[in-house]
């Protein structure tokens, strides 16, 4: 929507469940009109059939529309006949460097956990999320973790 801001990843939000008709523009709208600042909306397509596969992403000019966003975890999308509540969450990136050690606890490996808790909003290692999510108050917080490769499935270890 406003092609001067720059897209930033992690100010970039996941929404599952998008209805087919919905175009990315329409999106784009709903979403500004909801949270504001809004600067890029797009509708993921299969690419051999190029047909929408029910999943959009949606990036914020700004971490508080970013954040509210996030914190609903869940949105009414309303247009036209349209009319679906559909999951809101962080979009979690691939090849992204833990943002505690900067790599030097995992030999350089990419992080594979995003806590997408508000307090947080970070990229962890295994050592790293241990360590902070051992911590009073952070011991609840659930990982993201992206689908696909040969990323873990399992919740890191937790230190006694």
């Amino acid at each position: 929507m406003d092609g001067s801001q720059p897209l930033d990843p992690r100010k970039t939000i996941f929404v599952g469940g998008v209805p087919r008709p919905l175009r990315a523009v329409e999106l784009a709208m709903i979403m500004d009109r909801l949270y504001g600042g809004v600067c890029y909306a797009g509708i993921d397509t299969d690419p051999e059939l190029k047909y929408p596969k029910g999943a959009g992403r949606v990036a914020f000019s700004n971490q508080q529309s970013y954040i509210a966003a996030i914190s609903a975890r869940f949105v009414q999308l309303q247009h036209g006949d349209i009319d679906k509540r559909v999951e809101v969450k962080p979009y979690v990136l691939d090849d992204q460097l833990c943002d505690e050690c900067q790599g030097t606890r995992c030999g350089g490996k990419f992080a594979p956990f995003f806590c997408a808790n508000v307090t947080c909003l970070q990229y962890y290692c295994e050592y790293c999320w241990a360590a902070i999510h051992s911590r009073a108050g952070r011991e609840f917080h659930k990982p993201l973790v992206k689908e696909g490769g040969d990323r873990p499935r399992q919740v890191p270890f937790r230190w006694n």
